[in-house]
């Protein structure tokens, strides 16, 4: 790692799984990759960072939140927070659902910054997390993979606000 001891984050519940994820997206300026297999309630809805997301997403020009999700209909329906402000902010926060046999059998959930600043669960359903705020390299993995799924994903057209 390229920083100390303050730049390590790490989660073992729902609390430290959120505090985790407020660091990470307080750091970040204008873009975000979010792989979050299950829309869980619980995670990345809380009001702090529900609050950090859309300072992200309305940060300008450059601002860019993307999200894939596995079953986005079944966040739509129990109304995650999450794909709520997609649906209020649709130029800046895209969603978007694998196709691909391989990608839908991905099991880890993590979010990326785009400033050398990570957060990975090896188990999407469990709350244990590490990452680090400024580790470019494993940050740049784990983006490469969210761009390859991303690209061959199709757009979450479920969570699509009517009259558009």
């Amino acid at each position: 790692m390229n920083g100390g001891a303050d730049t390590i984050l790490a989660a073992e519940d729902r609390a430290g799984l959120e505090a985790a994820h407020l660091r990470l997206l307080a750091g970040a300026r204008h873009r975000v990759s979010i792989y979050l297999p299950l829309l869980e309630p619980g995670v990345l809805d809380s009001d702090p960072v529900h609050a950090e997301l859309r300072r992200i997403a309305t940060s300008g020009r450059q601002a860019q939140i993307r999200i894939v999700t596995h079953d986005a209909e079944r966040g739509h329906r129990e109304g995650h927070r999450l794909l709520a402000l997609a649906q209020r902010l649709p130029t800046a926060i895209g969603v978007r659902v694998p196709t691909e046999e391989a990608h839908l059998r991905y099991g880890s959930a993590f979010t990326t910054d785009h400033a050398g600043g990570f957060l990975f669960r090896p188990v999407a359903g469990r709350f244990e997390a590490r990452g680090a705020l400024d580790e470019p390299g494993e940050t740049s993995r784990l983006t490469a993979y969210f761009d390859e799924v991303w690209e061959r994903a199709e757009p979450a057209w479920q969570i699509r606000p009517l009259g558009i």
